[in-house]
């Protein structure tokens, strides 16, 4: 019987689009029958990992080394004998061999997606770095020992830090790989030729790269570079993590920052026994505040923008070297190609990561994905941007799969070019307008994240820039001088102040001259605006705390529209300004001004919040409570900035602005007991049987920007122990709640409230809160009932609450003893706020806010029983009007009472941004509703009324 031909894959239709394509490929079929052979056999298989050890060992079986077994993970790779060093990198250019024509197959015959090529290559890649690695280790340690860690006895392995797309997990089929060799503690080899563990490190590094990187007739692995550890060329080539730190904290760059954004570290091991975790720990413990920061970074910003031009004219200057080749033709730096892709998401994450945990992602399509989710990148431009992504990249494999070259040039020529686009299984006209389509989308969404605020590519605006040489000082009072006449002397004095403050004249180099190009703008920003005057002093106040952060100078100085928008609100509101200056991490809300004046989704700023809180965990994996406490500071801040902007361009009333006010704190009430409940529960999979009731301001949704909650704790659960439980729930919450951190106070708490007052429970049953309620509350507890609801917690617990409060509202009341209590109740409310300044206090005087308050809150306890519907939790101005409609109030002084009401709200809100503790007006200012209200007091609980 005859042997079977020879496959040739010529005639196999799953292997035409490569040969087509690939001179490549076409060529090691030729030399290398076999491997034709091979490919047929496993081409209609996914490239995973399992498969990649499953080759790598059939390779060194057949080599005649030991195999660690297809399933091995690193530790089990450990205990088997490692290859031989001749050996290894035989197996592994072979195995790049396969994996390289493998793909240039499965991808070319549209069986492989973007995920499977660059995970296949990445996983390639952990791969030949461990075991390249593993080799060289053990060929080392038998002659001068293997490293111990000094703290544990046990040996210590090299941290291998896979940078750019090796760390996210992405890199293309003909890649170099960017490595960075750390290890942990110092000390000395124990074998007989002893090495210090710096200079075994450095001579592990120096003998891996050419197992990786050197050419031989099975081409090579990897290509290999070394240059982003620190200080680069002719530092050493491994170091200590102690080291390390100490150049990231003394010497690290802006563009430092971007490279280890996406480092992670290679699964390798090559001593049996190691355990690298306490290093793993202390590495990213150093990466992650390096890279990111906490307040959101707009150094970043002029660091990747020279970054990205620094790149651009380095491939300019090769291209020219080219015959002048087209820059145009490069997918990658060229305008709307990857590299711009990555910038756009990567910019995202230095900017805002360090506020927003969940953006960290060091893949670059999950983290598109999270900046989608958080709403930064609309959902249509995510959409189209990865669309892109996909696109270029599968035209890059495929520019690289034609000779194994590490090129992103398209094809000048016409023919090439219409290969190409058959290779990708597309027509050349499709492809062309694909590619223009996408480039220009790109290349749109990019100059729009690097030209934020009308910024332009050198990050200078409309404003003029003193020049760098002039006398700052002496230009700057002239300027003043000019610009404000009599008042000129005044503010110059300022200006001195703080030039002569500490914080400016310890600032470096970089920052004093963003100094000198912001200080003359904000002058000329604030004299643009409706208080010139005071908005200059209170932007130098600004601009003195914010002096010593390198990121809000360059936002301010770099950012001329932002800077107007700053000046704008200082001279709006001396609270506005006071609560920006104490708060300068809004100041990035002001960069799209369009986004602040969008509504408030709190489902997507929840969803949000839980993802980044998720996110922060300490390198145990336990929650980072510190960290989550401060994150939920400055999302509320945010949120309540992006009402403030609202509320000062009239865009909210005060009753819209208190609903929105009162949804963010319930919101971070629920998010805090889904945080705090895991701390003190230890019941495996229990939920908390709890709620949070909201009285006063939080209970009749009239919040305000700096206002307590007043908060009752209530339970219902039969667990043995859950009175000790929930008290230590409630304490945590509220210690979470208002514990001062380094980002401020979430809210001031007010327990009071509860049963029996500060010397009741901190959380107590429901059934015990009722009780309370029927037999031992006082009538200011049943006055105070009247605006109480069910805030955050179990609903079940919150509809026991709510069936609690109705029963007590709808019961039988002693009417004139309730109107004597009420009454003498407003008496101590007067006598504790006593004001002699001849002025109308609108809110605690007589005629003010207190009285409409307290005649509505007297209506529902004794009329609510006959009208249930004054029972619900509507407010002052709706209950009025329900009690009109029930015939208990005359309509038109209910209407003119309710508009009172709100007048009174709108003139005490008003002064309160301008900074007044007490809004106080002229007596005769609001003679008309002080009027109405004292006739609606007098009607209801006045000396004539009736009972």
């Amino acid at each position: 019987m005859s042997a079977a031909p020879p496959f040739d894959p010529a005639s196999d239709p799953l292997f035409a689009p490569a040969l087509a394509w690939s001179g490549y490929l076409r060529r090691r079929l030729e030399a290398y029958p076999e491997l034709a052979e091979w490919l047929r056999e496993h081409a209609r298989q996914a490239v995973d990992q399992a498969a990649l050890m499953r080759w790598r060992d059939e390779l060194a079986g057949a080599a005649g080394s030991p195999v660690a077994g297809g399933a091995a993970n690193a530790a089990n790779a450990a205990n088997a004998p490692a290859l031989p060093v001749a050996t290894c990198r035989a197996v592994l250019r072979q195995l790049r061999e396969r994996v390289f024509c493998m793909l240039i197959v499965r991808d070319l015959a549209g069986l492989a997606p973007l995920e499977e090529v660059v995970g296949a290559m990445t996983g390639l890649a952990d791969l030949a770095i461990a075991e390249a690695y593993r080799s060289v280790a053990a060929e080392l340690a038998e002659t001068h020992g293997v490293p111990v860690d000094p703290a544990t006895g046990k040996p210590q392995e090299m941290l291998i830090m896979g940078m750019g797309k090796l760390g996210g997990g992405e890199l293309n089929v003909s890649s170099d790989i960017d490595l960075v060799m750390l290890y942990g503690e110092e000390g000395e080899t124990p074998g007989p030729r002893k090495l210090s563990y710096h200079e075994f490190y450095g001579r592990l590094t120096r003998r891996m790269m050419p197992v990786l990187s050197e050419i031989d007739a099975h081409g090579h692995v990897f290509r290999t570079d070394l240059r982003l550890r620190p200080d680069g060329d002719g530092s050493p080539l491994a170091w200590s993590l102690d080291a390390f730190e100490l150049y990231l904290v003394g010497q690290g760059r802006e563009w430092e920052r971007y490279a280890w954004l996406k480092a992670r570290a290679i699964p390798a091991q090559a001593f049996a026994g190691s355990d690298s975790e306490a290093q793993l720990r202390q590495m990213e413990s150093l990466r992650i505040p390096f890279v990111y920061r906490k307040y959101f970074d707009f150094d970043a910003l002029a660091a990747l923008r020279a970054l990205r031009e620094r790149i651009r004219l380095d491939w300019q200057r090769r291209a020219l070297g080219r015959n002048g080749m087209d820059s145009a033709l490069n997918i990658k730096l060229g305008d709307g190609g990857i590299r711009e892709i990555e910038f756009v998401v990567q910019l995202s994450q230095l900017i805002r990561g360090g506020r927003m945990p969940a953006l960290r992602d060091r893949g670059l399509l999950a983290a598109l994905h999270a900046q989608r989710d958080a709403g930064i990148l609309p959902a249509d431009d995510a959409e189209r941007l990865e669309a892109a992504y996909h696109f270029l990249r599968r035209a890059e494999h495929a520019l690289q799969y034609r000779e194994d070259e590490q090129t992103h040039l398209l094809p000048a020529d016409p023919e090439p070019r219409a290969a190409l686009a058959r290779a990708l299984g597309m027509t050349p006209e499709d492809f062309e307008s694909s590619l223009a389509a996408h480039r220009a989308f790109v290349a749109d969404t990019f100059r729009n994240a690097f030209g934020m605020a009308g910024v332009d590519e050198a990050g200078q605006g409309e404003t003029s820039r003193a020049e760098p040489g002039a006398d700052m000082e002496s230009a700057l009072l002239d300027q003043i001088h000019e610009l404000f006449g009599e008042q000129g002397p005044e503010l110059a004095a300022r200006a001195a102040s703080l030039l002569g403050s500490h914080r400016v004249r310890s600032l470096p180099e970089t920052s004093r001259r963003r100094l000198e190009t912001l200080l003359p703008a904000a002058v000329q920003a604030a004299a643009r605006t409706d208080a010139p005057a005071a908005a200059t002093v209170r932007l130098f106040d600004l601009i003195e705390q914010v002096a010593q952060r390198s990121a809000y100078l360059a936002l301010l100085a770099e950012y001329p529209d932002t800077l107007a928008r700053v000046a704008r609100m200082m001279a709006a509101s001396p609270w506005a300004a006071q609560y920006l200056t104490q708060h300068p991490l809004l100041l990035d809300s002001l960069i799209d001004w369009r986004t602040l004046f969008e509504s408030l989704d709190f489902q997507q700023i929840g969803r949000q919040l839980a993802a980044d809180l998720d996110a922060c965990v300490l390198p145990d994996g336990s929650p980072d409570v510190e960290r989550q406490m401060n994150l939920m500071r400055d999302v509320q801040r945010q949120a309540s900035f992006q009402l403030l902007a609202q509320d000062l361009e009239g865009e909210l009333t005060v009753e819209k602005l208190a609903d929105q006010l009162s949804a963010l704190a319930d919101m971070l009430l629920a998010e805090t007991i889904r945080r705090v409940w895991p701390l003190v529960n230890r019941q495996a999979d229990a939920q908390p049987r709890f709620a949070v009731v909201a009285y006063g301001k939080l209970g009749g949704k009239e919040l305000g920007y700096s206002s307590d909650l007043d908060l009752v704790f209530l339970f219902d659960d039969p667990r043995e122990d859950a009175p000790e439980v929930y008290a230590k729930l409630g304490r945590r919450m509220t210690s979470w709640l208002s514990t001062m951190t380094s980002s401020g106070r979430l809210y001031e708490i007010d327990l009071r409230l509860r049963p029996d007052g500060d010397a009741g429970l901190l959380a107590v049953s429901v059934e015990a809160f009722a009780e309370y309620q029927r037999k031992h509350a006082w009538s200011w507890e049943h006055q105070a009932l009247t605006r109480a609801r069910h805030a955050a917690g179990d609903a079940e617990v919150g509809a026991r609450f709510e069936a609690v409060r109705r029963e007590i509202l709808l019961a039988p009341r002693d009417v004139p003893t309730l109107r004597a209590d009420v009454r003498a109740m407003r008496e101590k409310i007067s006598a504790g706020h006593p004001n002699t300044s001849g002025k109308f206090d609108v809110k605690h005087d007589r005629g003010g806010m207190v009285d409409v308050e307290f005649v509505t809150q007297y209506l529902v306890l004794t009329q609510a029983a006959a009208h249930p519907v004054l029972a619900e939790n509507l407010g002052n101005i709706t209950l009025l009007r329900l009690a009109a409609g029930a015939g208990l109030l005359d309509h038109d002084l209910a209407t003119r009472a309710g508009n009172a009401y709100r007048t009174l709200r709108r003139v005490q809100h008003a002064m309160r941004l301008q900074g007044q503790e007490k809004a106080r007006v002229a007596p005769d200012t609001l003679a008309q509703e002080r009027a109405a209200v004292t006739e609606l007091w007098n009607q209801v609980l006045g000396d004539q009324a009736g009972d």
